[in-house]
Formats: C-alpha cells, structure tokens, sequence
C-alpha cells in the first residue's frame, strides 16, 4: 500500500511559486505519511531548449529539395503509388504485430527468436575481422545493386 501511496505522491500535481522551484533542486512532498522528493520541473524546460537550439535543420532547404526532386519526377503515379503501397505495408505490419502480441506465449517466443538471431549475426558477422570485411564486401555489393552502380 505504502509503494502505490509514493507512486501516487510522485504523480501528484502540485502547485509551487516560480521563485520557491526556482531556489530548490529538490522538493519533498508528504502524501500520508511517506515523504517523497520530486525534481524541479524547470530543468526540464532548460534541457529542451537548448536540444531544439542545437538542432540545425533548415526546413526551407528540405522542402525546396523535396519540391525539386518532385519536379524531376517523370512517373508521379508511379511514386504515389509506391508510397501508397509503403503506407499500407506499414499499417498491416502495425496490424500484424498487435494480432501476434495478443497471443499469450507468441511474444515471448518471438523475443527469444531475435535474441538468437541477433547472437548468430554477432557471432558470424561481427566478431572476427575477416567476417567484418566480408559484411563490408556484402554490404557495398547491395548497395551499388540498389543505386544501379555495377
């Protein structure tokens, strides 16, 4: 009872003047008997403010390429297409993994099946040098094949 009556603590609103949160790190709160210390929220706002001011993205930039490479396009319906289908592809996919998530034991299965997937490619690709350079080799052979280089 004592952690759900933190965990209620924690969650709680509270309302606190700008200068008391300002001058404290740390505030404790008493929610019957258990005292709990929250952090200050303005902190918060300082991290995200300088993540948004070190972004350095120019959005004219990107839809002027966008918009460019749009008018190069000869076969729109074709792209439409594509990115008709893609999003589709997407949503069954969503509509697929909720299906299997709902079955009791599949998940779990699943998790087990990526965990030895992922040691196998460890193992056969990424813990010898010259298994590396053979992921390498592998990897710019696809790629040239995609961009239409041979």
């Amino acid at each position: 009872m004592a952690a759900l009556v933190a965990s209620v603590a924690i969650l709680a609103p509270r309302a606190v003047a700008p200068k008391a949160r300002a001058s404290r790190t740390l505030r404790a709160t008493t929610f019957s008997g258990v005292k709990v210390a929250q952090p200050k929220l303005a902190s918060k706002r300082v991290i995200v403010t300088h993540a948004m001011a070190d972004s350095k993205i120019n959005t004219d930039e990107v839809l002027k390429t966008i918009a460019d490479k749009w008018e190069d396009t000869d076969n729109k319906s074709a792209v439409v297409t594509y990115v008709a289908g893609a999003a589709a592809l997407v949503w069954l996919s969503g509509t697929v993994v909720g299906a299997i998530n709902a079955i009791p034991v599949l998940p779990k299965v699943m998790e087990l099946v990526g965990l030895g997937y992922s040691s196998w490619f460890v193992y056969r690709y990424v813990l010898y040098k010259d298994s590396r350079k053979e992921l390498v080799e592998q990897f710019d052979a696809l790629k040239n094949k995609v961009s239409g280089e041979f």
